[in-house]
């Protein structure tokens, strides 16, 4: 009769390699899926060169400062949230209903092996800007930076002053709960948070500190 350890030994092996075999088969479908959805993203309004390139580097700085460097994830920059650009498009594009779990890890395979290989990085900042949720205006979700730039300020996006484009950069953890009309002071508290984040003069406190509690 088998050893209890011996048993549980089997089991753990068992379900790694049945783990492995459904990412190696999410992978399989993404990497399927992948030409459509680049090709989806052409179409999309916003191009880098329609946004001052201080705006773009106060965008990368915040939403994920390791993004020139990385492969798609990054678990060492602090306040990136261990979520990276790459990472946030994959939840965007890749998924209808992003449960944290076992989703967490098929979006950092999708991410690091088909997104990243698959878009430049500055395709992929491109696509962030055009795609990314900024809350719910009158019932509907706000999509994509020029969304809402007409939204929550009434103006086009490149209209915006820079108080208001880090506005819209400081919703990005919390839509809802950070957009400037409905909770302005909120949305102001992390605006001075990421200025002072811009400035040099503080730190996030580790790497899920997103808020930038060591920047209050």
């Amino acid at each position: 009769m088998p050893k209890p350890v011996s048993i549980i030994l089997v089991t753990v092996a068992a379900g790694l390699a049945a783990l492995g075999l459904y990412e190696g088969i999410a992978l399989f479908i993404a990497r399927q899926r992948t030409p459509a959805i680049v090709a989806s993203l052409a179409a999309k309004p916003i191009h880098l060169a329609d946004i001052a390139p201080h705006r773009l580097a106060m965008l990368e700085a915040v939403e994920d400062p390791g993004f020139r460097q990385h492969h798609g994830i990054d678990g060492n920059t602090p306040g990136s949230g261990k979520t990276t650009i790459t990472q946030s498009l994959v939840k965007r594009l890749y998924f209808k209903r992003f449960q944290p779990g076992f989703a967490k890890i098929e979006q950092s395979l999708i991410a690091r092996f088909v997104l990243d290989p698959a878009l430049s990085k500055d395709e992929q900042l491109r696509a962030f800007l055009n795609v990314s949720e900024l809350g719910t205006h009158h019932g509907r979700t706000v999509i994509g930076f020029a969304d809402a730039a007409q939204s929550w300020f009434g103006k086009p996006l490149g209209n915006l002053s820079d108080d208001e484009w880090l506005a819209l950069v400081a919703m990005g953890p919390a839509p809802n709960r950070l957009d400037p009309q409905r909770h302005p002071r909120e949305n102001a508290q992390r605006v001075a948070r990421i200025k002072r984040l811009l400035a040099g003069k503080c730190a996030p406190l580790n790497g899920n500190d997103v808020m930038y509690e060591g920047c209050a």
